[in-house]
């Protein structure tokens, strides 16, 4: 799943089943960023985000359950509070044993936030800046646990499996941190863009970028 924390974007509130999903839907509710600060619900939005073939899935509580390796008793509620947040929609329904079951599809394709709109309820947009990086750091000591991050001889065909992680403190110029900045949102763009396509053959890869700075200081 793509966020984009602090960038603008078009929200459309309301859509009927058989809606296409939006591009980017701009979070301006407190309902719908409290109900991102879970690592469930993140997980579940996450699943019905990822395209497939350029499509969003459409998926069952079941499906759900048996993709994130949960109980499904227990994604009910978080898929009730991701719905009435509006972040996912029931867009069809099928018969099951004589039981009428409902299948989920996320309302966008990307997330968006403007920043006067966090700034303006940071407690909950902390929780969900807190979920997300815990997402992205439990997946990766998953991973890094089960020795499925790289193998032991790395060689160049697979050289793709190394991990890295770069934590910089560094004091430049206001057009150096603009361009570092352009950099890192072409290559999440790059990143998005290529993973739309879910080629033959493809791998799945986790990305974490964070930016920011505190404008505190002289530059000569």
């Amino acid at each position: 799943m793509s966020v984009s924390m602090w960038q603008d974007g078009y929200v459309n509130a309301s859509q009927s089943a058989d809606a296409e999903p939006l591009a980017v839907r701009t979070i301006t509710e407190v309902e719908a960023l409290r109900a991102l600060a879970d690592p469930t619900r993140l997980a579940i939005l996450s699943a019905l985000m990822e395209p497939r073939h350029g499509e969003l899935p459409i998926m069952s509580a079941k499906e759900l359950a048996a993709q994130l390796g949960d109980s499904q008793t227990k994604l009910y509620r978080h898929i009730k509070q991701l719905e009435s947040a509006g972040l996912i929609r029931v867009a069809a329904t099928r018969m099951v044993s004589g039981i009428l079951e409902q299948r989920y599809q996320a309302n966008q394709r990307d997330l968006s936030f403007g920043d006067g709109f966090l700034r303006q309820h940071a407690d909950e947009s902390e929780a969900v800046m807190t979920a997300l990086l815990n997402s992205f750091r439990d997946g990766f000591f998953t991973a890094f646990r089960d020795k499925r991050l790289a193998p032991d001889v790395v060689t160049e065909a697979d050289a793709y499996r190394t991990p890295k992680l770069y934590l910089v403190d560094a004091k430049v110029t206001p057009a150096v941190a603009a361009d570092i900045r352009s950099v890192l949102a072409d290559l999440m763009k790059q990143v998005t863009d290529k993973g739309a396509d879910d080629p033959a053959g493809s791998v799945q890869v986790n990305v974490l970028v964070g930016y920011f700075t505190d404008g505190i200081g002289e530059v000569s």
